[in-house]
């Protein structure tokens, strides 16, 4: 059975931010980086949806026990809060580059410790799913695309696929929408596009919408990380055993997970509170924990290009190397 601390927040529960609930209840008994006969706490800032996989099987299968490691998790929706909340309500937490490159652009001091999941040509993460009228990228032009962050990773993706296929992004209106709660809004007519991930790609194809593919591809043709996890580089500086325990421990589920399918879809369906058939519609070849400065940089490039982004950035100075 899965783990229900880290099943209790399910990913319904969990469409509105929970940060400051979160934290009254699985951060404040836990002091950062504190240790008790050799075992680390570390408070994590989950996202909602199957990207979250290899931390909920650390857990549930004993890796981070194995390592030393106690998490007290919390789920969030909105990600976009995560940086700058490490250190303080979080040791580590999910991001995307996008949104953690803006944040240490403005001053947060956070670097990324561990990959977690990416996309490839042989598998489509990102997919822009579409409602009645839609069929190609310039049908889009004038109408409303539903985004689970308006700073993130996926948003940056589309925008830039449809500035690749002829549609100015200035055309179209991002609005911010639960990722949970896209296939709603697309039957209710209420956005004409969908930022999805998985498991929820498969939501959306069982509710019969069309997907228009994937928006990621238009950034590269080769691999491409998407999420990662990161924490306050004073908060891995002084712990970089637990550092590097995370990581193997992330390592170790995600072997897990290639080799336990059935298994890791049914801890996605009910960590994502889906059914077992959408979840194993999502992808279980990507998980990894590597990231470099070099990955970090295709998006930071997008940043600019499609996002407004103006600063210059050491990219390799972003990720934590444990020296």
């Amino acid at each position: 059975m899965p783990n229900p601390r880290l099943l209790g927040v399910s990913a319904l529960a969990a469409a509105s931010v929970i940060a400051v609930v979160g934290c009254s209840s699985s951060g404040a008994s836990a002091q950062s980086g504190g240790t008790s006969s050799g075992v680390t706490t570390i408070r994590i800032a989950l996202n909602n949806t199957s990207d979250s996989l290899p931390v909920v099987v650390a857990e549930k299968e004993g890796y981070f026990t194995k390592n030393h490691i106690d998490i007290k998790p919390t789920t969030l929706a909105d990600i976009t809060v995560v940086p700058s909340l490490l250190g303080r309500q979080y040791d580590v937490g999910f991001t995307v580059a996008p949104i953690f490159i803006n944040a240490t652009a403005a001053g947060v001091s956070a670097v990324m410790i561990s990959g977690n999941d990416g996309d490839s040509p042989t598998e489509e993460g990102v997919q822009i799913y579409v409602g009645k009228g839609i069929s190609s990228p310039a049908d889009l032009a004038g109408k409303r695309i539903g985004s689970p962050t308006l700073t993130g990773n996926i948003n940056l993706a589309t925008k830039a696929w449809l500035s690749a296929n002829g549609v100015s992004p200035s055309s179209v209106q991002f609005v911010q929408v639960p990722t949970p709660n896209m296939t709603d809004e697309l039957k209710a007519g209420q956005i004409s596009g969908a930022e999805l991930i998985y498991p929820f790609i498969g939501t959306a194809k069982a509710d019969g919408f069309t997907s228009l593919g994937d928006p990621e591809r238009v950034l590269t043709s080769h691999y491409l990380g998407g999420t990662y996890w990161a924490a306050s580089t004073q908060w891995a500086k002084s712990n970089p055993s637990a550092v590097t325990e995370f990581r193997t421990a992330i390592s170790e589920a995600d072997a897990w997970i290639a080799a336990n399918h059935q298994g890791a879809y049914q801890d996605i369906a009910a960590y994502t509170n889906t059914s077992l058939s959408e979840a194993e519609e999502s992808p279980l070849t990507a998980y990894t924990t590597t990231v470099s400065g070099a990955d970090l940089q295709v998006w930071g490039n997008a940043m600019k290009k499609f996002g407004g982004f103006t600063k210059t950035i050491n990219y390799s100075a972003l990720v934590d190397t444990g020296k």
